[in-house]
């Protein structure tokens, strides 16, 4: 097989791949479209399709403590939604629980974005690295609170 020395640059090397991002418009087309199932483990971080992590029960059951604490606190007009979408800029990620201003009519048409939200928790066991690289994009998000459950240390 040739390659076609008109698309090669002068030295006659080959040009890198470059990774495309996605905007969070392309991202829920794809979904739309069926690129990605609604089963697809998947996310949108920073313009990446990045994999999610499988839940093990330590992960579930943190969860559910916290959405157990953290329910009855909530004054009125806030919400907690659990591993539900939030929209940003350039992502849509998934967190464990996020505390909403609103109801849960309010989120009919749109997944709140960072104006909406006051909280986000993510329980990391698996995924702390990634989990921790994602308070950059909640921080541009204006998100106020970012915290992460440690379930390795």
């Amino acid at each position: 097989m040739s390659v076609d020395s008109s698309i090669l640059p002068p030295t006659g090397e080959l040009i890198p791949f470059v990774p495309r991002r996605f905007s969070v418009d392309e991202y829920r087309r794809m979904a739309e479209l069926g690129v990605l199932a609604e089963d697809d483990r998947v996310e949108l971080l920073e313009g990446v399709i990045t994999p999610k992590m499988t839940h093990n029960p330590p992960h579930d059951s943190v969860v559910a403590l916290l959405e157990h604490a953290i329910r009855p606190l909530l004054p009125a007009g806030w919400s907690l939604r659990i591993q539900s979408s939030v929209t940003t800029a350039d992502s849509e990620p998934e967190p464990d629980v996020a505390i909403v201003r609103g109801g849960p009519r309010e989120f009919m048409q749109r997944h709140p974005g960072g104006a909406d939200v006051a909280c986000v928790v993510e329980a990391s066991e698996a995924s702390l690295e990634r989990d921790r690289t994602k308070r950059r994009l909640y921080a541009r998000a204006a998100v106020p609170i970012y915290w992460i459950v440690n379930l390795v240390d």
